[in-house]
């Protein structure tokens, strides 16, 4: 052979020994292909790089940013390609050197239903419908529905709920039908917070400043006084505050208690709590579920400035009857709930009553304390009632009430009187404060299609508080009688009708639409007082006609959940509404934007940007927040508040489920806030021109969260720190300078602990830490005359009157606690018994409630003091379940 054939032979073996160098590749020809995390494109640059497989596509129509994971050695090429382009439906045909790639059309199909407790029938909102080859999935609504269009083909998809064990659904030939999804429910408490990790990780979610609290969590706290409660567990949020120690208001990221939207069952409630804040308004045990959204708000949300809380109630066994009883140390409640009609229809009541005045005038009290004929009458109660049913598998109907009050009432009547010169020789006296909420919804759920759901529901919510006085006296020397009443009252309702959709087209897409409207009610401070002795009665001061002010709400909302590439997701929303009052119209145009990127390791980046307004103020002192504060809405010359908030931020779930972290900052500002000139509270003022007595200007927060969550094991709870500004700005306060709030906590700490104890018990602990809030303190006193005229004599002593520099110019000493709580749990045959031990404010801090100035009249001194109202409080509850 020459030596030109030689080497021509020699180059053809090298090329047929080579691994596909050049084109000689076939279907048969084995690759090597090892990538983790990485698109489907960067897989075809490595084949074209190692092996000289050319590809062709347009990049239009076929699309390769799905992230895989390949580890292939020595594998048949045509064995891999179809691993790697099946599940995406892409075709590849060889011309020539050419790998041709082509999309097919999809043959699609929509799969939906409800996902229920298999024990109760109870919807659950919030599960996750996952398809875990296509890397698609959707969540179900409030109401426990679901719809995901997904490949024809698809056979099966995995659905789990947070407490429940997760179920494979099969799903072929399912098509066109609505499912019901059963998922069974862990055996205990216990088993429900330690396996509470089957649920969408949070960088899964382009939702951010979004908290979930199933009841699982609400019930795993440390109580206060025998009492799981919903609002204490959002305050130990980072983000949230829960103002003075005792005082329950929500103050989420700088915001005031009225800046809160707080939803039951989609109906709005003014005040959420018992007893100046130390219980919620509802037991625990009938909240399905709580979400807290301190920022990135939902275009179906508005009318609030700083947070909504949505919370969703139970609707009732459709297949067992059971409840529950407890007893506490100045509380009972029960709660009951079974079919009415199987798995048609069913109900839930519960009942919450406190005793602590029945302890007092029992034990407590002595006779010197309101005389023989005194007594203290203090507690609250409420009540809350729902029942639900099934007319067909596309229709439901909810009608839920709900009744709720406080009372505190004092009568004194002294034992004995000493005659003075006017002869007075008895007299007595009443004092009666009463507050509460009555609210009742109607609500029809109905199934257009598999991808159309919609949910028509009318409300109504009424707030009201009323104090009243009264005293009496008698002069027998004289034949003289007194009998001074006074009254003030306050009330707010609303009666609202609103109509939402839920359309979910393909797995890219999930549209909210709809539209409402509501009529607001307003009826602040009648007041009657007068001489109920004289005859005829003597009017001393009346307001009786006062306020009467009517206004219209309505609005219209678009949001779409939006997978715009493989790491990009978007949440894009636009709230309008418009308020109609005293003849004057306002409008605004909120836009609502969500993004979501996902980056390598599963880390997500999150921003967020929201134009919220509100049409009501809640007129309040310049202290702690009431019951007597009072609701007024947007006149001509108040107008609505409204805000801008931005956050950032990012968000992980490890590996193994076992621990969540996020990290977000966010700067908000406010417009049109409102604040007394002049320190007054709102009963002080009138009313009928309460616009002239408050000053209009802005207000900013900003700051950083930061929590990190165990969830998984036998130890669970989170860490959260938050570091924040809340300041405000009044063109007639503190010489227009800015100033801080009195919202403003610098840094604010929550460690929260739950450990399991073998089966039956329990430990729990919380510690609290926040910095002081800002005060409002005089900067000098001078001495007054104490009778400086013959008309109004007085006490006959000197006052102290009083110089104000400025708005919060001193700082109150920091608050911090620890609750502790442990809980023993025993099954019976059928019933569950548990003893729940715990201990609120363990090493008995004097955090402050209120300041005021305190006089000594032997140094001839003033001096600052302070009230503690919530020591050192231990508690023992014991409750069965049935």
């Amino acid at each position: 052979m020459s030596l030109a054939g030689k080497l021509l032979t020699g180059i053809l073996c090298l090329l047929l020994c080579s691994p596909l160098k050049v084109s000689g590749w076939d279907w048969q020809t084995r690759v090597t292909v090892v990538v983790k995390d990485q698109p489907l494109k960067a897989v075809c640059e490595i084949l074209e790089k190692e092996y000289g497989i050319h590809f062709s596509y347009s990049r239009e129509l076929v699309d390769l940013s799905r992230k895989v994971t390949v580890t292939a050695y020595q594998q048949r090429l045509k064995s891999l390609l179809e691993q790697l382009f099946a599940p995406e439906d892409i075709r590849f045909t060889r011309v020539g050197d050419q790998l041709v790639l082509q999309q097919v059309k999809r043959s699609t199909r929509t799969i939906s239903g409800y996902v229920q407790d298999a024990v109760s029938g109870e919807k659950l909102p919030g599960a996750t419908i996952y398809a875990p080859t296509l890397k698609q999935g959707t969540t179900t609504n409030q109401y426990g529905f679901f719809s995901l269009t997904t490949v024809k083909d698809t056979n099966s998809l995995i659905v789990s709920y947070v407490g429940y064990e997760p179920a494979l659904l099969p799903v072929e030939g399912q098509a066109n039908r609505i499912l019901l999804v059963p998922l069974q429910p862990l055996a205990s408490l216990q088993e429900v917070v330690v396996s509470a990790t089957d649920k969408t990780k949070l960088q899964d979610q382009t939702q951010m400043s979004r908290v979930h609290l199933p009841l699982a969590v609400v019930q795993s706290m440390p109580k206060l006084l025998g009492e799981a409660d919903v609002m204490r567990t959002l305050q130990s949020m980072p983000g949230v505050g829960g103002g003075m120690d005792g005082a329950g208001g929500l103050h989420v990221r700088g915001g005031s208690p009225d800046q809160n939207l707080i939803l039951m069952d989609g109906t709005p409630v003014f005040n959420f709590s018992h007893f100046f804040g130390v219980y919620s308004l509802l037991n625990a045990e009938v909240v399905k579920s709580a979400d807290l959204y301190k920022g990135a708000f939902p275009a179906r949300f508005g009318g609030r400035l700083s947070s909504v809380v949505d919370i969703s109630l139970k609707d009732g066994d459709m297949r067992h009857y059971h409840g529950d009883v407890a007893i506490g140390m100045i509380s009972a409640k029960f709660n009951v709930e079974g079919p009415i009609i199987k798995d048609k229809t069913s109900f839930i009541v519960s009942a919450r009553r406190s005793y602590p005045d029945l302890l007092y005038n029992a034990t407590l009290r002595t006779d010197g304390d309101f005389g023989r004929g005194g007594a203290l009458l203090a507690y609250f109660y409420d009540v809350n009632a729902k029942i639900n049913h099934i007319f067909s598998a596309k229709d439901r109907i909810y009608l839920s009430l709900y009744k709720g009050e406080d009372n505190l009432r004092i009568k004194s009547v002294p034992d004995t009187a000493l005659p003075d010169a006017a002869g007075r020789v008895t007299e007595s006296s009443r004092f009666q404060l009463g507050w509460g909420n009555t609210i009742g919804g109607l609500r029809w759920n109905h199934i257009y299609s598999t991808r159309l759901f919609s949910n028509v529901s009318l409300n109504y919510s009424q707030y009201a508080f009323r104090t009243e006085y009264n005293f009496k006296s008698k002069m027998p020397a004289t034949g003289q009688a007194s009998d001074l009443y006074g009254k003030y009252f306050s009330r707010m309702k609303n009666l609202g009708l609103k109509v939402d959709f839920d359309f979910r087209p393909s797995p890219n897409h999930s549209f909210r639409f709809g539209t409402a409207v509501t009529a607001h009610y307003f009826k602040p401070g009648l007041m009657d007082m007068s001489d109920k002795g004289a005859i005829p009665v003597v009017p001393l001061d009346t307001g009786k006609n006062g306020l009467d002010i009517r206004g219209t709400e309505m609005l219209l909302y678009l949001e779409d959940d939006w997978r715009l590439t493989e790491n990009l997701y978007a949440n894009l929303g636009v709230h309008t509404s418009g308020f109609l009052v005293e003849g004057r119209f306002y409008h605004s145009l909120q836009p609502r934007v969500g993004l979501r990127y996902m980056l390598p390791r599963n880390w997500a980046v999150k921003a967020s940007y929201t134009h919220m307004n509100q049409y009501i103020h809640l007129l309040s002192s310049a202290g702690t927040s009431l019951p007597t504060d009072v609701w007024v809405p947007s006149t001509q010359r108040v107008a609505p508040m409204y805000s801008r908030q931005v956050a950032a931020g990012i968000a992980k779930t490890s590996m193994n489920n076992a621990f969540e972290f996020t990290l977000e900052g966010y700067y908000k500002t406010m417009y049109n806030m409102i604040e007394y000139s002049n320190n007054n509270t709102a009963i002080t003022e009138n009313l009928e021109r309460w616009d002239e007595n408050v000053v209009i200007g802005k207000g900013w927060s900003y700051g950083g969260e930061a929590m990190i969550k165990k969830q998984k094991g036998s130890t669970t709870g989170w860490i959260g720190y938050t570091l924040a500004w809340s300041t405000r700005q009044f063109p007639d306060i503190n010489r227009g300078r800015i100033f801080p709030y009195k919202y403003d906590h610098r840094h604010d700490v929550e460690i929260v602990l739950t450990q399991r104890i073998g089966k039956r018990w329990e430990a729990s602990a919380s510690w609290h830490y926040t910095t002081g809030a800002p005060l409002t303190l005089p900067v000098s006193s001078y001495q007054g005359v104490g009778t400086p005229s013959p008309w109004d004599p007085g006490n006959g002593g000197d006052v102290a009157l009083d110089r104000y520099d400025g708005r919060y110019n001193y700082r109150a000493a920091d608050v911090h606690r620890l609750d502790v709580g442990i809980t023993y749990s025993k099954q019976k045959k059928r019933w569950r018994k548990s003893w729940n031990l715990s201990v609120y404010n363990v090493y008995n801090q004097k955090n402050p409630f209120l300041y005021y100035m305190k006089r000594d009249e032997e140094e001839k001194q003033r001096y600052l003091s302070k009230v503690t109202v919530m020591p050192i409080l231990p508690s023992i509850t014991y409750s069965i379940k049935f």
